[in-house]
């Protein structure tokens, strides 16, 4: 950014209004600022690492973390020393201690209609934290506004604080989250509370695809009525106060594993392949407030942002889990990676370009998926329940409901009794055989298989509602094959993940299609991984293969992605107004300090959109110039403002304009120039002079200072340097900028 660049701005933070201008009549130059004043104020990194990796799944969670002590290399570290936080609240439906899900955590939370909830139930236990005001569009509120009607930054920012006193965590609390919300939703109490207002799937807020739409607009539903009683104030706060929830027992079972604050933390977010980058940054806000809300160290207090974070997509971990596992792949060999989990099954097809450390090509084919996840089994059996009881009215009463009685059976028999081990096959050859569950109070009716207090299903009908999902999820598996095939590359290998790839029928379903399709096109069976043990089941990980696979891929990230831009990044700017031809549009805004007129609210993009970043970046430095009334004496607070935009790239257009349209403020730098004063090393100056020689403006202070931006592996550094010492600095991780898997 060039120094003959006009620019002023006017903000206001509490202190009156602060104006900064670069003039180019002053014909100033921003000041050196080498690599070595800067790499000087790099922490020294401990040599002790703990990786900790979330996967936050549509309808299951989890957490795996790894160490590498003192002079340990990352590849002396293999699979069996990455460990999954276990041990979740109300977590007792599990009689095996090797029962996978132990491992991992329902993505659930019910709601008190409270909006004093959070003190009484200790939820953020004394933490302060920015949230999010409402949800705004993309114009900012003052954009094109005279100065003099410019509010203060928390204006712009829409920030407010949720209040939060250190009130210790208590059983009786309102707030259920994981398997306290899933077993509460299984008891008669929970349906008849008017103030209870459960919540799932919540993470598909952040999928704007077609497919997610009715299930977005069902959500918003509830989450509307809890804005409404200010429960809530933002759509994304359900992620934060699940996320907070998670964290807060993770760095307990963390803790008590050994591993206290002396290891340096890097965390890991997994996030969908088909996910945009303003999902990805969302996302990695609502972690970074759950990091300060959970007392989870690894973020920087002043910014609120996580000190060392690194993205991988869901597919690229779960594939370098399960080949760790499995091996036997080379270069050049293609696999489908099917990943099904509770809510969606997502499909996605790699050619490997190197084994060790592995690596993939961009996906062969567009990825595929659907809504067929194994809680769609639940929605399938929940309607049947619903259609067969429908009529049987007296089963509601003041301490339970039909629906009541329904999720009871769903979530305490059906989901862990019978769909667990469902298999389609045998159900075929036996359809008279059928289940039985409890219904207290069910008046017998032999024509609908009731009995005096239960309710018998046939097993024909249950298999109904698991082929209409097993063939959805083959039909994508077969897509993707075809797809590949089009391109004249086969795929070798079938890799099915998730919490519904134990599941026999599925598993049965996948490899009677894989035969039929590749006998219909004379081709070779995909292997079906990873293979069924001598129990007839599949590696007690595969349902946490993608937390455990970021740790793996975060361990070594050499050879990633190309280090090339998604996101744009740059500075609030005020332009001498015709300064450009950009600001033809531009409404002027009049600065009573020199007497001219400004453009305001532009936006000087320095990253830009598309652009190649090396590990190691820096801008161009450039001049600041904030001016301020002499009387009254303020104090000389000097701001920067930064921005992101994923579709922007062109400098000096306002804020308001189309062309920077869902431009977000990320963050900001701010200065205390006021020992300039103080210790007389600034004087007032006079305002300008017009054409005809006459005075305009008015005396004011005017403090000028430098400021570079650079970018060091995945986080931007802003730095405010006077006289050759750096006064601020902030950073921003921007990892979400980058695609997944980036160094």
């Amino acid at each position: 950014m060039s120094s003959s660049r006009a620019s002023t701005a006017t903000l206001g933070h509490g202190y009156g209004p602060i104006r900064y201008r670069v003039n180019p009549l002053e014909r100033t130059e921003p000041e050196h600022i080498s690599d070595r004043l800067l790499d000087s104020l790099e922490d020294p990194s401990p040599q002790k690492r703990l990786i900790v990796a979330v996967d936050f799944g549509t309808t299951y969670s989890a957490v795996a973390y790894a160490a590498l002590e003192e002079g340990e290399d990352a590849s002396d570290l293999d699979a069996s020393r990455i460990y999954t936080v276990q041990n979740y609240p109300a977590d007792a439906n599990f009689s095996s201690l090797d029962d996978q899900m132990r491992s991992e955590v329902p993505t659930e939370v019910i709601y008190p209609l409270d909006r004093n909830f959070r003190k009484k139930g200790g939820l953020y236990a004394g933490h302060d934290i920015k949230m999010d005001d409402d949800e705004a569009g993309p114009e900012s509120p003052f954009g094109d506004a005279p100065f003099e009607t410019l509010d203060s930054l928390d204006v712009f920012r829409n920030h407010s604080m949720y209040e939060a006193d250190p009130i210790s965590i208590e059983e009786e609390t309102t707030f259920r989250w994981g398997y306290e919300a899933h077993e509460a939703w299984g008891r008669s109490a929970a349906h008849v509370d008017p103030n209870s207002k459960p919540l799932a799937r919540f993470k598909l807020l952040l999928d704007s695809s077609e497919r997610t739409e009715t299930i977005r607009t069902r959500l918003n539903e509830t989450l509307d009525e809890l804005k409404r009683r200010r429960v809530i104030k933002h759509s994304l706060d359900v992620i934060v106060d699940f996320l907070t929830c998670l964290l807060r027992h993770a760095k307990t079972e963390i803790e008590n594993a050994g591993y206290d604050e002396s290891y340096k933390r890097e965390m890991v977010m997994c996030v969908p392949a088909i996910w945009t980058q303003k999902a990805c940054r969302d996302m990695q806000d609502a972690l970074a407030k759950a990091m300060v809300l959970a007392g989870f160290p690894g973020v920087d207090p002043d910014d609120d942002t996580i000190d060392n974070l690194f993205i991988v997509s869901e597919p690229e971990a779960a594939a370098a889990f399960v080949l760790e596992e499995e091996r036997g792949i080379s270069p050049g060999d293609t696999f489908l990676l099917l990943d099904a989990g509770g809510g969606t099954v997502d499909a996605n097809t790699y050619t490997v370009s190197t084994a060790t450390p592995l690596r993939l090509t961009k996906e062969v084919v567009e990825p595929g998926g659907g809504l067929h996840g194994s809680s769609y089994i639940n929605q399938g059996f929940r309607t049947l329940l619903e259609d067969l009881l429908a009529e049987e009215t007296y089963l509601n009463t003041d301490e339970r409901t039909i629906q009541s009685c329904i999720e009871n059976i769903i979530i305490n028999d059906f989901e862990y009794r019978v769909k667990r081990t469902f298999d389609c096959y045998k159900a075929a050859q036996k359809p008279q055989d059928t289940k039985l569950f409890d219904i207290a109070g069910l008046r017998a009716n032999p024509k609908k298989g009731f009995r005096r207090g239960s309710v018998q299903i046939p097993v024909y009908k249950i298999g109904r509602i698991f082929s209409e999902h097993l063939d959805g999820i083959a039909g994508i598996m077969e897509e993707q094959i075809l797809a590949a095939l089009e391109k004249e590359i086969k795929v070798e290998k079938v890799i099915l993940i998730g919490g519904f790839a134990g599941s026999i029928s599925l598993r049965k379903s996948l490899r009677d299609h894989l035969k039929k399709l590749c006998a219909s096109r004379n081709i070779p069976v995909p292997a079906l991984l990873p293979p069924l043990n001598e129990h007839g089941s599949i590696s007690k990980h595969t349902a946490t293969a993608v937390a455990r696979g970021a740790v793996l891929r975060a361990l070594n990230k050499e050879n990633g992605p190309r280090r090339q831009a998604r996101t744009s990044y740059g500075v609030w700017r005020n332009e001498e107004y015709g300064t450009f031809p950009e600001h033809a549009e531009a409404k002027k805004a009049y600065d009573r300090h020199d007497g001219l007129d400004y453009a305001v609210g532009t936006i000087e993009w320095i990253l830009k959109l598309g652009q190649e970043v090396p590990s190691v970046w820096k801008s161009p430095s450039f001049l600041c110039c904030h001016t301020f009334d002499c009387f009254p004496r303020r104090p000389l607070i000097c701001k920067e403002l930064l921005f992101a935009s994923d579709r922007a790239t062109e400098s000096h257009y306002q804020l308001s304009h189309p062309k920077n349209r869902g431009a977000e403020c990320i963050g900001e730098i701010v200065v205390d120039f006021t020992f300039l004063r103080t210790r007389g090393l600034i004087k007032p100056v006079d305002g300008g002079i017009d054409a005809a020689g006459r005075k305009k403006g008015k005396r004011h202070y005017r403090v000028t200072y430098t400021m570079v931006i650079r970018v060091v592996d995945r986080d931007l550094q802003c730095y405010a340097v006077y006289d050759g010492r750096v006064m601020e600095k902030c950073k921003i991780n921007i990892a979400s900028a980058f695609r997944p898997g980036v160094k």
